[in-house]
């Protein structure tokens, strides 16, 4: 996928999110809510790697390796964190409220490094 495939595919996501949130049980979503966030983080990521360095990856695995390489530690820890979250909300069943707050604060860090 190219960086405005990327792109065009987290905003929509994102947009998914934002009506869960709206017009669903956030407590009965969360966990949802949480894997879409993960899946929405990656493609920004990538789409902002490929705009910042003309390189990416297609796949979460490797992701964090790539941002420390490319210099952009702050950003891998940030993707680590929202895998331990989705890992405590999707298998842990551990999504709630908080979590789902802790989730879409590190996804707007996300989108603010791509802009």
């Amino acid at each position: 996928m190219n960086a405005d495939g990327h792109l065009k595919k987290a905003q929509e996501i994102y947009e998914n999110i934002v009506i869960l949130r709206e017009h669903g049980d956030e407590a009965r979503a969360a966990s949802s809510i949480v894997e879409l966030a993960y899946g929405c983080a990656f493609h920004y990521l990538a789409y902002g790697c490929a705009q910042k360095y003309e390189r990416h990856i297609d796949t979460h695995v490797g992701l964090s390796k790539l941002l420390v390489t490319m210099g952009a530690d702050t950003m891998a820890t940030t993707f680590r964190e929202l895998d331990t979250l989705r890992q405590g909300g999707w298998y842990g069943g551990k999504g709630n409220g908080e979590t789902i707050t802790q989730v879409l604060k590190l996804l707007e860090n996300i989108i603010r490094w791509i802009t």
